[in-house]
């Protein structure tokens, strides 16, 4: 049995058992796998340099909770906006629009929790898409599925 596949019994993975994976060209590591878990949850750490983050976006049926590991981070949940750093922790609930960007001068480090597992199937898929001539309705596409919502996209204001 691989760290990576479903034991009711529990799942143990060191840090050289987690998939490196390059979604968007971010540096990200999936430390527990939506199938370890049998769908429960999903665990990933990635690496952001200054100025990264995505777009505001909102998950139907994921909470999603982040650890800020290292680097400072503007964070917004809803209507509330605020600048932290490592130790922090923030918890998202399903439906709440949310976004994040390193507004530091080095590279951030944030683990990434969703419940249930999922988020590491749309990055893995995202991943698989570099080096190919991928169109934006692609990646639109692969976001609906995984359940990773762009309200900007929807108005034409924007989106990946």
């Amino acid at each position: 049995m691989t760290p990576h596949q479903a034991n009711p019994q529990g799942v143990i993975v060191t840090p050289d058992e987690a998939k490196a994976i390059k979604p968007f060209g971010l540096d990200m590591q999936i430390l527990l796998s939506s199938e370890a878990t049998a769908g429960k949850l999903s665990v990933i750490i990635a690496c952001h340099k200054p100025g990264e983050g995505p777009p505001p976006h909102l998950h139907h049926s994921q909470d999603e909770c982040f650890y800020i590991v290292e680097g400072t981070y503007e964070l917004s949940a809803g209507d509330v906006t605020r600048t932290v750093g490592a130790g922090t922790v923030v918890y998202l609930p399903r439906g709440v629009v949310h976004s994040f960007r390193n507004v530091g001068e080095t590279t951030g480090r944030m683990l990434d929790w969703t419940l249930p597992g999922g988020q590491d199937r749309y990055f893995e898929e995202i991943a698989a898409l570099a080096g190919t001539s991928f169109t934006g309705e692609q990646v639109k596409a692969i976001s609906e599925r995984h359940d990773t919502n762009f309200p900007a996209a929807a108005s034409g204001a924007g989106g990946h």
